[in-house]
């Protein structure tokens, strides 16, 4: 699998509106971590406007060699609007990113190439609304049984990394979750050594992903 370092989403959730031809067209932009997700969004959109004529959508997660891609026509001819909106998600240079666009027709055919236009533009412009933020991973790093002596100074050195602190538990000992880049492990883990003469125990946690 390959590893991302960071990777580039949209900052918000958006929703646009735009009329072509008396066809109104209604543009919804949601961050995703997972196909899982992806699906509940487009079965809330679906309940959310039952009678749009279409629901068209393109998902795109991941990247390199990772990336999962999937998108929609439905019922608009083939190639009409699932992959205009996915071109325009991958034009945006953004990642983990569903674009559902809501059609209701206004009677007023559109053409094949009229239809590629019309929902890659209305992806486009939810996307540019949605805006664009750089995430980044860091590596949970638990840490039990310090001394409140050695607390200060782990603190310190971890601020020092740029480094965060998820959470303090305060006891007999003082019990930390720490969040900072993987290739730190070795550090922290010494950091911790050192601090609290090897009376502390450390593990990873989970990856979590940070807004930069």
């Amino acid at each position: 699998m390959e590893i991302i370092e960071n990777f580039q989403t949209i900052d918000h959730y958006a929703k646009l509106e735009n009329t072509i031809k008396k066809s109104h067209f209604i543009a919804l932009v949601q961050e995703i971590a997972s196909e899982q997700e992806a699906r509940s969004f487009i079965k809330s959109v679906n309940q959310q406007f039952p009678d749009a004529t279409h629901h068209c959508w393109a998902y795109r997660l991941g990247s390199g060699n990772d990336e999962i891609v999937q998108y929609s026509d439905s019922g608009e001819p083939p190639n009409s609007a699932g992959p205009p909106i996915l071109q325009a998600i991958k034009q945006s240079e953004v990642t983990n990113v569903l674009v559902v666009v809501v059609r209701y027709f206004g009677g007023i055919k559109l053409g094949i190439s009229g239809l590629i236009k019309a929902y890659r533009d209305t992806a486009r412009m939810g996307l540019q609304q949605a805006g664009k933020r750089r995430k980044y991973p860091l590596q949970e790093f638990i840490i039990d049984g310090i001394g409140y002596r050695s607390l200060g100074p782990i603190l310190q050195s971890v601020e020092s990394k740029s480094g965060k602190i998820g959470n303090i538990k305060y006891g007999e000992k003082v019990n930390l979750l720490v969040l900072l880049p993987k290739t730190e492990q070795e550090w922290i883990k010494q950091l911790v050594n050192n601090a609290t003469q090897g009376k502390a125990s450390i593990k990873t946690g989970a990856i979590r992903w940070i807004n930069g």
